[in-house]
């Protein structure tokens, strides 16, 4: 696409030159824009619940205050793999710095509305 734009800007400064082009050269436009989350918190927060079910959590209420060490007793290599399961489950990547510094399920839940790039936006599946 960016070659294709190149070029009709390169043409259209080459026919100004020349006289062939009496107006201005067109402006090109990007529309890039940030595709808001197709989540809500409240999905977000019912797909997290069921994913961390699946780990032996010693809480049976699991709410956006829930701390992930303190109430759900998760050790560190429980909460990466709970945090695995939900990279799988929304189809997003917790770099480094932010899986140190979620504490809680709601900030949890805030990233993934944050990091997540719904399907239809058609991104290819190795980029993704």
């Amino acid at each position: 696409m960016f070659r294709s734009v190149s070029r009709s800007l390169m043409a259209n400064a080459a026919m100004a030159r020349t006289g062939a082009l009496r107006s201005a050269p067109a402006m090109v436009r990007f529309n890039i824009t940030q595709h808001s989350s197709m989540l809500t918190k409240e999905d977000v927060l019912a797909r997290s619940v069921q994913v961390l079910r699946g780990f032996n959590v010693k809480t049976p209420e699991i709410g956006l205050e829930t701390k992930f060490s303190q109430d759900l007793g998760m050790d560190s290599l429980d909460y990466n793999d709970a945090l695995v399961a939900l990279e799988e489950e929304f189809d997003i990547i917790f770099d480094d710095e932010a899986a140190n510094k979620i504490q809680s399920v709601g900030e949890c839940v805030n990233y993934v509305i944050a990091n997540y790039i719904p399907e239809e936006i058609g991104l290819d599946a190795e980029i993704r």
